[in-house]
């Protein structure tokens, strides 16, 4: 009986400190553009913003010892929360967002071409990293542009062992692109 508690209390030690791989969260957009504001009261039509990544779940991983353990997922919708953030944006930069195509003086689509996030067990340095890359397609009525915006960070959190603690630098890639995004749309 006395080497079932100590192998009860063992497997407990050790089940308790390995990494806990939950579902990654993104809240939605706060209203925080601070960044230039449009000159004159444009209208912008979303036509579509699209996440053609092949695997939508998948952000990134967890590197171990120069080892990917443990992949990095999420079950967020981020082409729903990036319309939604990318509308909030442009209407604190002064922009009307319309339903409408004919009503617009812009139109615009969005393909989230990556979003990763790479965590890991170094102590003195960086130890999360991340990546998003976004194409945008602007068009008006004499012209087609194209942008590539590449939002990427580093930082260094606590050692972690909950994938739910990289929710923070998440958020800040994916609303420092949709403010990247919304910045460039006011040179227009």
């Amino acid at each position: 009986m006395k080497n079932l508690f100590y192998l009860v209390i063992v497997a407990l030690l050790l089940g308790g400190c390995s990494y806990k791989n939950e579902g990654i969260a993104l809240n939605s957009y706060k209203a925080q553009y601070a960044g230039p504001i449009s000159k004159e009261k444009k209208s912008v039509y979303i036509k579509s913003v699209r996440d053609p990544r092949i695997d939508k779940r998948s952000i990134g991983y967890y590197l171990n010892d120069d080892e990917k353990s443990v992949r990095l997922y999420s079950d967020v919708n981020f082409a729903e929360k990036y319309k939604e953030g990318l509308g909030y944006a442009l209407n604190i930069a002064g922009f009307n967002t319309v339903i409408n195509p004919s009503d617009a003086s812009l139109s615009i689509e969005v393909s989230i071409k990556k979003i990763e996030l790479i965590y890991n067990n170094k102590l003195l340095d960086s130890n999360l990293r991340g990546e998003m890359e976004v194409e945008v397609i602007i068009k008006n009525n004499t012209k087609t542009i194209t942008h590539n915006f590449k939002q990427q960070g580093s930082t260094w959190i606590k050692p972690s062992y909950n994938s739910k603690d990289l929710e923070p630098f998440l958020y800040t890639l994916f609303s420092d692109s949709i403010d990247a995004v919304v910045a460039k749309l006011t040179q227009y």
